[in-house]
């Protein structure tokens, strides 16, 4: 399917090491490049950034893409430039905690990635057009929703003069029907939700409650780029501490502030450092599509949570592993895990 779009994007994806498009890419990439909307129910790891994004820059129109948190939106900008470079297209990001001014610039571009608070700010101050844009995408409506956005997004989509939307989101709950409905009556609904375990494999090892026996396993487990997570910041913070000369790592969480997040995820993703210490920060919203491993230094309290962080690996058509360390108490947990993935194989150390 690659191959029927421009040489420019051929010569992109090629560059950033994209093996194969995935199922949502080859079923959403046709109907947006036709001008058609969507809404696309898919779960992380589908590759479903793509799959908006390299029809909004062969079509080359005005297009509005909102974000729920400023981590997505700017690993969005990062591929859209990726992508478009041989395009030369341009792409801004509008955020909170980024000075005015440059916000001003940045919403001239052709593409332009926002969250909704941001936008509405530009948009009442008189420097973002919004009435310009013709294509709008609302990435991971449902998190909107739980957020709270969902109001501003519709004030956002009402203002464009779009012609072509698309909804994407890992659930499509009644209110984001809704919303798709309001703007795109006749848009395409597209499930393409179920989770596929073959392309990660998933060990578990039960481990002692013991700080120290954890570390000294990471070593053994640490395998290419790797996101390790833990349950809380100040877990986080002292792992990352703990790897200081062993390991070249980035620490990332909530506390930290935008520059400082910005800056640690972007060493992590042109490979400057090779380890990601986080937590559930980046198990949604971070679209690092080369990661290799993801380690569970704490485990997840659920499902959910453990499908959003694996996700992080095994992207694009690419093999990935994920490891656990879980205790007695966890058991319940990893028990649930294993049915959902169901060909996981249970190993102790």
């Amino acid at each position: 399917m690659f191959d029927k779009l421009s040489n420019e994007l051929r010569r992109a994806l090629s560059d950033a090491n994209y093996v194969r498009p995935t199922k949502v890419q080859e079923i959403t990439i046709p109907i947006l490049i036709q001008g058609r909307s969507v809404i696309v129910q898919a779960k992380t790891g589908s590759g479903k950034t793509a799959s908006y994004l390299l029809p909004v820059l062969e079509r080359g129109e005005d297009t509005i893409i909102v974000t729920p948190t400023r981590e997505l939106a700017e690993q969005v900008a990062f591929e859209a430039r990726r992508l478009g470079k041989y395009k030369g297209t341009s792409v801004g990001v509008i955020i909170g905690g980024v000075g005015y001014e440059r916000q001003e610039r940045e919403a001239l571009a052709k593409i332009v990635v926002a969250t909704p608070g941001r936008t509405l700010d530009l948009w009442g101050r008189g420097t973002l057009d919004l009435s310009r844009f013709t294509t709008a995408v609302v990435d991971e409506v449902d998190r909107m929703l739980d957020m709270g956005f969902i109001d501003d997004v519709r004030m956002i989509l009402s203002k464009t003069s779009a012609r072509t939307f698309g909804f994407f989101s890992a659930t499509v709950p009644e209110e984001v029907r809704r919303l798709a409905r309001e703007f795109a009556p006749y848009a395409e609904f597209l499930k393409l939700d179920e989770y596929k375990p073959v392309e990660i494999e998933h060990l578990f090892y039960q481990v002692r409650d013991n700080w120290r026996e954890k570390v000294s396993m990471l070593s053994k487990h640490t395998d290419g780029k790797t996101i390790i997570f833990a349950n809380t910041k100040a877990r986080a913070e002292a792992l990352y501490e703990s790897l200081d000369g062993r390991m070249r790592a980035s620490l990332l969480h909530g506390d930290m502030s935008q520059g400082a997040r910005q800056r640690s995820l972007l060493r992590f993703r042109r490979g400057y450092t090779d380890v990601l210490v986080s937590t559930d920060l980046a198990s949604r919203g971070i679209d690092v599509i080369d990661v290799d491993t993801v380690i569970n230094f704490d485990m997840p309290k659920d499902v959910e949570t453990y499908i959003h962080r694996v996700g992080r690996t095994g992207r694009m058509g690419r093999k990935g592993k994920a490891i656990s360390y879980y205790t007695g108490r966890d058991k319940e947990i990893v028990d649930k895990i294993r049915v959902m993935v169901k060909s996981v194989q249970l190993n102790s150390s």
